[in-house]
């Protein structure tokens, strides 16, 4: 069976979206956590990168997670100067429009989600936006991996449909 080609992040790219996941209250999901750990853990070792923090909040959630992801992120050390706010979006494409002002211009960025998002991500950025990426694969929680994987695929589906409505539009 053919392994699927990981395109780790290296510090390539000036700019790291860090993509928003549930947030239970004002605290970050295990799957949202991971995600911070990952773009934690790349900033300190890339200290030339700037981090975004998208996403924004659920009629559930007490805290927008890109809020979330900051405070979260400067608890762990990144500068605040480091980290640029979009708390509006609500999917994926949401996530790379709504702050396509901060990397506008760039030839690509990296992207933090949990691996079983990574894919479909880099996708949207590519389709959508003309964006190379690279990405961290942050850990997807045991718990909750077969209703994600599930999910994603229906995601698949509706990215399809929107994208064939976007791409052919008059």
């Amino acid at each position: 069976m053919k392994q699927m080609i990981r395109h780790r992040a290296n510090g390539t790219y000036r700019y790291v979206l860090v993509l928003g996941a549930k947030v239970n209250g004002v605290h970050p999901s295990r799957a949202l956590r991971h995600r911070i750990e990952e773009a934690a853990s790349y900033a300190s070792r890339y200290p030339h990168v700037e981090l975004i923090a998208s996403g924004g909040q659920g009629p559930d959630e007490g805290m927008a997670e890109a809020r979330v992801i900051a405070r979260e992120l400067i608890a762990r050390g990144v500068a605040p100067e480091r980290i640029h706010i979009e708390a509006d979006s609500t999917s994926t494409y949401e996530n790379f429009l709504f702050s396509r002002s901060v990397w506008k211009g760039q030839p690509g960025l990296t992207v933090v989600t949990n691996d079983f998002h990574v894919r479909r991500a880099r996708l949207v950025g590519r389709l959508y936006f003309g964006l190379k990426t690279d990405a961290l694969y942050a850990p997807t929680p045991a718990a909750t991996r077969v209703k994600y994987v599930i999910r994603e695929l229906f995601a698949y589906v509706k990215l399809g449909i929107n994208y064939g409505r976007w791409k052919w539009r008059p």
